[in-house]
């Protein structure tokens, strides 16, 4: 792991910056806040908050679905490491999928997915079976972030980027500590299960919003 990052630094070291042009540097500035005045910047915020929810719920909660079905600690950790396997796998075709096909639509087909794996994830009571359903949706939500920001890049201007991922990486951060709190309590009072069914819900409610980025998406 500690490899890691000096290969990152020896590839990015000699990486320069473009200069901003004079037009650039002369645009007016707004508040970050400003971006969230543009409806199809918060439809694409919201589907993204979905789709974040269900990663983070995925990684607290198969812990426990396991450990209620009786599963080691290693096999757990196997369904947890496949699923990120499997979302690393899918980022490196993704580019050959992204140039046939439009981010809307890999969105759309990632939710709806999304929605099917969590609504019968409740019911792999075998490793084999759960460790399927996480391959999937490592599938599923591993190609969404990518086309998130490929969109967010697309309806925001130039000048605004920065501001833009930003604002993307509070509302995942939020989720990342809301998320676990608000499900991990509900499924104390309501069970494991009906957590994963209220995930299925939410993200499938999310759909419609998703196909509406088809309509509204700037080029």
């Amino acid at each position: 792991m500690a490899v890691f990052p000096l290969v990152c630094w020896l590839w990015i070291r000699t990486a320069h910056e473009l200069p901003q042009s004079e037009a650039h540097r002369n645009r007016p500035r707004g508040r970050a806040w400003d971006l969230w005045r543009d409806p199809l910047f918060r439809r694409l915020m919201l589907v993204n908050w979905f789709l974040s929810s269900a990663w983070d719920v995925h990684t607290f909660v198969v812990p426990v679905l396991g450990h209620e079905r009786g599963l080691s600690a290693s096999v757990i950790g196997t369904i947890l490491g496949v699923f990120a396997a499997a979302a690393a796998a899918i980022r490196v075709v993704l580019p050959a999928i992204a140039a046939r096909v439009r981010e809307w639509a890999l969105i759309v087909a990632a939710m709806v997915a999304t929605t099917m794996i969590y609504a019968v994830y409740p019911f792999m009571h075998v490793p084999l079976t759960m460790g399927l359903c996480s391959v999937l949706l490592g599938l599923a939500l591993g190609m969404v972030q990518p086309m998130v920001m490929s969109m967010l890049h697309q309806i925001t201007p130039e000048h605004r980027h920065g501001e833009a991922v930003g604002m993307r990486m509070l509302v995942i951060n939020a989720s990342s500590v809301a998320m676990p709190v608000l499900f991990g309590t509900a499924g104390a009072i309501v069970g494991v299960s009906a957590v994963f069914w209220t995930v299925a819900a939410t993200v499938g409610c999310g759909v419609r919003l998703a196909l509406r980025l088809r309509d509204d998406r700037r080029s």
